[in-house]
């Protein structure tokens, strides 16, 4: 066998370790993959790029969506798998979908992708239940996104969330990863932090190991068995975001891994890739972003408050402000063709006093914050008049870059005291013919109970009439992409040339072509199909 560039640099290493499993990235794909090989008997080393563990894992809401878990049936949840698949493949391929046709319309690729996932989520989850590092509670109150769609037969019991420590109902995301973290070291596992890697090692077709740098030290390490890449998606690389996101969104609040590393490597030996115009994705603030490029900024989960709307650069409301966070992202990239324009990139929430009296929870992803609680990406005006005016001045100190050209229209103030005037109006009556907001079972989910005197619908209240209020600057953002090099059911990487896999190669989290599409099915479908893509990795490797 002919000796390899990488073979070479692999030799004269700074460091050279070996192991039967190697794992790039310490999220939930991950450690998940580290665990359940290490519970069956194989040496395991992660290397993270990062200096703390859980890459964008930590920075979720920790929820973990699978289909006919335990947990769920124990609970008296039904959940048949034509049931599941059907709502699934309905949401991740709108286009081709046919509610009674074979697969649903869906090829056979996907069709088994699917069935994979219902098949095993549950299982992966066990096996961290088993390992200690998950201690399962299915959230029954919490519902699919589409729970209102005839195809979701089971809206409630999919969600399982680690028993709360800090706040009772649920673990963090930050506490979830040192979890897992620890049922790893417990375990055995090899845990290097500061470990970037830059390319594979191969003998001949196979991957055998990785080769990188940690600080100005190169490094090496051998697998025997397989290699699974959990290195997150590419939202922090700019030119992937440029030439696969097919809509303009540029930033987003992915752990700072999330360069794409794996897009580029996968790419190199030949791999298929999958999805890559795809993301998970919901509103940010902007200005947080603005102010400092470097920093990692949480999306907004739940756009909370009842007297609150989103407006566009014409004062105007185009969205149902209580979609879920994933579809309100969608939202934004709206093209008006007529104005050669996305009128929406960058919207406008604007709430009142009463608002922030009783919508600012301090929970993560919530926008809102206490009225004793400085925040410097609000805007604030005692009229509406003197918000538009503050709103503008802002525009002008963030520049043309952030704002993406889009200043205000100059009818901005007509347009959104007619938008606050028409939203009163019905908002007393507790109804919203527009876009009918406050009647989903995820939007109420999502809006939390309503406020004190409000007995018509807890998503709509009518604005003080007097001030002051506030606004705050919204663009579409990436919780991270969610497309690169294609896996099959064993999350093996799949070549272009002839899809077969890559022998000794694998990949699971963002970072891999997920079987979603463009869908979110629910809160925690991204961990969901990270975790059980790293199970599955695992049972590979430990089974050959």
């Amino acid at each position: 066998m002919p000796i390899t560039g990488n073979d070479q640099l692999a030799a004269v290493s700074d460091e050279v370790l070996e192991a039967d499993f190697v794992v790039i990235g310490s999220g939930a794909a991950g450690l998940t993959g580290a665990i359940t090989a290490r519970r069956r008997g194989l040496s395991v080393t992660v290397l993270e790029a990062q200096d703390v563990v859980g890459g964008t894992t930590a920075r979720s809401g920790t929820w973990i969506w699978s289909p006919n878990n335990r947990w769920m049936r124990e609970a008296g949840f039904t959940d048949e798998r034509d049931d599941a698949i059907r709502y699934m493949a309905r949401l991740s391929f709108p286009d081709r979908y046919q509610g009674e046709a074979e697969r649903f319309g869906l090829d056979a690729h996907e069709f088994e992708m699917l069935n994979t996932f219902y098949s095993t989520s549950g299982l992966a989850l066990e096996e961290l239940a088993e390992a200690g590092a998950l201690d399962p509670v299915v959230k029954d109150n919490a519902p699919d996104y589409f729970a209102d769609l005839p195809e979701d037969k089971a809206p409630y019991g999919r969600v399982i969330v680690s028993r709360g420590r800090a706040r009772p109902d649920q673990l963090t995301g930050a506490e979830w990863v040192l979890d897992l973290r620890d049922s790893a070291l417990r375990l055995g596992v090899d845990i290097r932090y500061g470990y970037r890697v830059s390319d594979v090692i191969q003998s001949g077709e196979r991957v055998t190991g990785v080769i990188g740098k940690n600080k100005n030290r190169t490094f090496a390490v051998h697998s025997k068995r397989g290699v699974l890449f959990a290195t997150g998606g590419f939202t922090h690389n700019p030119e992937l975001m440029s030439d696969h996101m097919s809509s303009p969104v540029r930033i987003g609040g992915a752990s700072k891994g999330s360069r794409g590393d794996f897009m580029r490597i996968g790419a190199s030996l030949g791999a298929k890739l999958h999805n890559t115009a795809a993301a998970w994705l919901a509103p940010i603030p902007l200005e947080a972003l603005v102010r400092d490029p470097e920093s990692v900024t949480t999306n907004i989960f739940a756009l909370r408050g009842d007297s609150m709307v989103l407006v566009n650069k014409y004062g105007q409301r185009t969205v149902n402000e209580k979609l879920p966070y994933h579809e309100l992202g969608r939202s934004m990239l709206r093209w008006d063709a007529m104005e050669a324009e996305h009128p929406d990139l960058r919207m406008y929430m604007i709430f009142d006093k009463s608002a922030r009296v009783h919508f600012s929870d301090g929970t993560s992803g919530n926008p809102i914050k206490p009225l004793n609680e400085h925040d410097p990406n609000l805007v604030e005006g005692e009229t509406l008049d003197e918000l538009a005016s503050a709103i503008r001045r802002r525009i002008e100190d963030l520049g043309p870059v952030a704002m993406a050209s889009l200043e205000l229209s100059s009818d901005f103030e007509i347009g959104l005291k007619e938008t606050i005037e028409e939203f009163n109006k019905h908002a007393a009556t507790g109804t919203d013919p527009n876009f009918n907001r406050g009647e989903s079972a995820i939007e109420l989910f999502r809006n939390g109970p309503a406020r004190p005197g409000n007995d018509k619908n807890p998503a709509l209240f009518p604005f003080d009439e007097t001030g002051p209020y506030y606004a705050l600057i919204l663009a579409p953002g990436t919780l991270d992409t969610k497309g690169g090099p294609a896996i099959d059911s064993e999350a093996r990487v799949l070549r272009a040339v002839d899809g077969k896999p890559i022998p000794g190669l694998f990949a699971a989290g963002n970072c891999a072509g997920f079987p979603s599409g463009q869908a979110y099915w629910a809160g925690g479908a991204t961990i969901g199909l990270a975790v059980t893509f790293g199970y599955l990795a695992a049972l590979n490797v430990s089974a050959n």
